[in-house]
């Protein structure tokens, strides 16, 4: 594709974090969203006149790689801009790993297959050496024993749609499922959870080519893992929706903006609109 205008760099140990406004009818997501969700970031950002956070994207192809809702959001507030983080996203530095779900009690193996059978699933089992993570399939572990979860197809994104059909039907019978990464997973499951139900582990190549085959995966289907993220760009919605300028101009318009802030550097740890990141976070505030 043709190189695209940018607005402002960060470069953080080598990789290059471009701030930019692209088409937002040119954005490709991968994961579907959730209709609560998106209504009330929709609410947000339009009683705030601003985008605040740039949408991490793949510069190559414009695969969203973190932002499905905001992404959304500016479609429903007919935006022709959307302001993005432009990644190299197959740099070494970013990864993709799997969200897992833990189950409360009381849930056992017996519950598990009546749960299962009406999604299509069965149990194969499955010995743990070191890790999940040896493993890319869908699977459930409880505190002694683990199945892998198969279905008559081989279809990754049907087994997505299997897994959180499973997910939708287990809260609909009252347990109260919790999102939470291979880490989070292992502690909880010590404090009291019956078993954690591991989302399939899809790679770089496959995320893209779902995304530009406009086909999606479940919500929360991968979890991106980046080094660093801007944050606080503050792109009001008046420059996101016009429609009078070219791309090149806006770009323009979004770097005097952008260079009128100060940026300041936040180690991990630091938190953003009551969320702590892991990531060192590249924060702009008004001079």
């Amino acid at each position: 594709m043709s190189i695209l205008p940018v607005a402002y760099s960060i470069t953080h140990e080598g990789l290059r974090l471009d701030i930019a406004l692209v088409e937002t009818k040119n954005l490709y997501i991968h994961e579907e969203t959730i209709p609560a969700r998106l209504e009330n970031l929709k609410r947000r950002i339009e009683r705030d006149g601003i985008q605040s956070a740039p949408i991490l994207v793949d510069r190559n192809n414009l695969v969203v790689l973190d932002g499905m809702h905001r992404t959304a959001v500016m479609t429903h507030l007919n935006c022709r801009f959307t302001c993005v983080c432009l990644l190299d996203y197959f740099d070494p530095s970013i990864n993709v790993q799997r969200w897992c779900r833990v189950i409360p009690g009381p849930f056992s193996e017996k519950n598990a297959k009546e749960f299962l059978d009406s999604v299509g699933l069965t149990m194969e089992p499955f010995e743990i050496v070191e890790s999940p993570d040896e493993d890319r399939g869908l699977l459930i572990v409880f505190r002694n024993t683990a199945y892998k979860l198969v279905s008559d197809s081989n279809d990754l994104v049907d087994l997505f749609k299997r897994s959180y059909q499973l997910e939708l039907n287990l809260e609909e019978y009252g347990y109260e499922i919790k999102h939470c990464t291979e880490s989070q997973a292992v502690d909880l499951m010590s404090s009291g959870y019956e078993a954690t139900l591991y989302i399939p582990k899809v790679e770089k190549q496959e995320v893209v080519d779902i995304a530009t085959n406009n086909q999606v995966f479940t919500p929360k289907a991968t979890r991106h893992r980046l080094p660093a993220r801007p944050l606080s760009v503050d792109v009001p919605l008046s420059l996101l929706r016009n429609t009078e300028i070219s791309l090149e101009e806006a770009n323009t318009q979004l770097a005097e903006h952008l260079n009128k802030k100060t940026l300041t550097r936040h180690d991990h740890g630091a938190e953003w609109m009551g969320r702590i990141y892991d990531e060192v976070l590249y924060i702009f505030s008004d001079l």
